[in-house]
């Protein structure tokens, strides 16, 4: 009987980290996220103008997603995906792979900063809503890079090999 409950959580463990190494590869819900958050977040610059009463709901969308789903699934994909980053023989998604850990990293704690006390008016504030806005305009088309031959987003005039 002892026997049984020692070996029971090493299989329990052996299936957390088959289905954690499969996590790495299942990409599509994050890569959709991200472009959702950035088409969002887009939407909501200023040069846009939508108008008052769509433009609220968009923002709230784009903080309840961004601070919940968001951080769980693309939290999740990343931290399984990370290790890739080191053990790949391909030096473009390594460099392409790093970057984009430390785009995310920047835009997920601008993002949280503006969620908790927002653009202020000073110059930190504005600063921190500059970092946010330009590192997604660079994580989005870099993780379409990244991702190009498995991409959600389907271009027919993009040659993949």
């Amino acid at each position: 009987m002892a026997l049984g409950i020692l070996q029971r959580p090493s299989s329990i463990i052996a299936q957390f980290k088959a289905g954690w190494y499969k996590q790495a590869y299942r990409h599509k819900w994050a890569e959709f996220l991200l472009y959702f958050m950035f088409v969002s977040g887009l939407l909501l610059w200023d040069v846009v103008a939508l108008n008052w009463p769509l433009a609220r709901w968009l923002l709230l969308v784009h903080l309840v997603v961004g601070a919940t789903v968001f951080c769980v699934v693309v939290g999740t994909f990343w931290s399984a995906h990370r290790r890739l980053i080191f053990g790949s023989n391909k030096v473009l998604l390594r460099r392409t792979g790093s970057v984009i850990e430390w785009l995310l990293v920047a835009c997920s704690l601008s993002g949280f900063y503006l969620l908790f006390y927002g653009n202020t008016g000073q110059w930190l504030g504005q600063w921190i809503q500059d970092i946010h806005f330009y590192s997604s305009w660079l994580l989005a088309p870099l993780v379409f890079r990244h991702a190009l031959r498995w991409s959600i987003l389907k271009l027919q005039w993009i040659k993949r090999k």
